[in-house]
């Protein structure tokens, strides 16, 4: 029984003096809190035992999943990494290099500045605020925009489906359309717009300048404002035109081309497969060719060459000037006003003249 306890003695030394090891550093670390200045909390990762584990940053709160992090507070890295400055972003594979806020990165990369963005697939190296990237890059700085597989270098409020934006614009549509020039409230349909332009509409058209246009699979190349284009080409300066399969290469205004073409300056008229390289105002020509200046005339299938005003033409042809006349498959060579030609040739000079079948020379 001695013996016994004899060899319980040393345990229980070796106890207390456990016990006052401990006594004794829970002392220390309470005069050393008491007399020393408070230190920053050290960066310290933290990891769980989960597969795979997820991490968290004690001094910024971030919280890793297989990404890194030089800078930045409340970020969430899915296999992302960010190297820039930046603030509740979410990164899933993808990188973000330059400083971000509140950006969702999903397998795309933001170089830029940008703040509020949302990357699928896409790439944002310019400034941008508030933009949504699905497979799409955006090089200039740009705010609001929405790219569906596009590319935008500068714009504001812009949607591009499989469509390229270069120039600055603002509240544009680009589906399959390239927009290079500077425009504002665009919509483009498999159309390019490489001038200036506002309100416009494209639909598999080409426009280089104009405003409030509307292009469906037609070509304008000169400035014009609230022109319709229908498989038509306007090349000339032009307001309120409307082209079905017909072009126009002079100035004009208020023009409406049915398979037409219009080459000389006019305003108001009605082209219905005819033609007018002259200036005239007001004319009306159906399967008609007017080459000299003229306001006013109808031509049905009838020509008139020289200079004239208020003519009517059914198969008739007037190559001498002349106002006021009517020609039913007649023609008239010389001067003349007022005259009524059927089946009749005037080569002279004439007024208020009736000829049916008939030649006054």
């Amino acid at each position: 029984m001695m013996r016994s306890i004899r060899q319980g003695i040393p345990r229980l030394i070796g106890v207390s003096s456990l016990v006052a090891a401990m006594a004794g550093g829970v002392g220390a670390v309470g005069a050393t809190s008491a007399t020393a200045a408070p230190q920053a909390v050290p960066s310290a990762i933290v990891c769980t035992q989960s597969q795979p584990p997820t991490c968290f940053d004690t001094a910024t709160g971030n919280v890793l999943q297989q990404g890194a992090q030089t800078g930045g507070t409340g970020n969430v890295l899915q296999q992302g990494a960010q190297t820039g400055r930046g603030t509740g972003n979410v990164l899933q594979q993808g990188a973000q290099t330059g400083r971000g806020t509140g950006n969702v990165l999903q397998q795309g990369a933001q170089t830029g500045r940008g703040t509020g963005n949302v990357l699928q697939q896409g790439a944002q190296t310019g400034r941008g605020t508030g933009n949504v990237l699905q497979q799409g890059a955006q090089t200039g700085r740009g705010t609001g925009n929405v790219l569906q597989q596009g590319a935008q270098t500068g714009g504001t409020g812009n949607v591009l489906q499989q469509g390229a934006q270069t120039g600055r614009g603002t509240g544009n549509v680009l589906q399959q359309g390239a927009q290079t020039g500077p425009g504002n409230g665009n919509v483009l349909q498999q159309g390019a717009q490489t001038g200036p332009g506002n309100g416009n509409v494209l639909q598999q058209g080409a426009q280089t300048g104009g405003t409030g246009n509307v292009l469906q699979q037609g070509a304008q190349t000169g400035r014009g404002n609230g022109n319709v284009l229908q498989q038509g080409a306007q090349t000339g300066p032009g307001n309120g035109n409307v082209l079905q399969q017909g072009a126009q290469t002079g100035p004009g205004n208020g023009n409406v081309l049915q398979q037409g073409a219009q080459t000389g300056p006019g305003n108001g008229n009605v082209l219905q497969q005819g033609a007018q390289t002259g200036p005239g105002n007001g004319n009306v020509l159906q399967q008609g060719a007017q080459t000299g200046p003229g306001n006013g005339n109808v031509l049905q299938q009838g020509a008139q060459t020289g200079p004239g005003n208020g003519n009517v033409l059914q198969q008739g042809a007037q190559t001498g000037p002349g106002n006021g006349n009517v020609l039913q498959q007649g023609a008239q060579t010389g001067p003349g006003n007022g005259n009524v030609l059927q089946q009749g040739a005037q080569t002279g000079p004439g007024n208020g003249n009736v000829l049916q079948q008939g030649a006054q020379t």
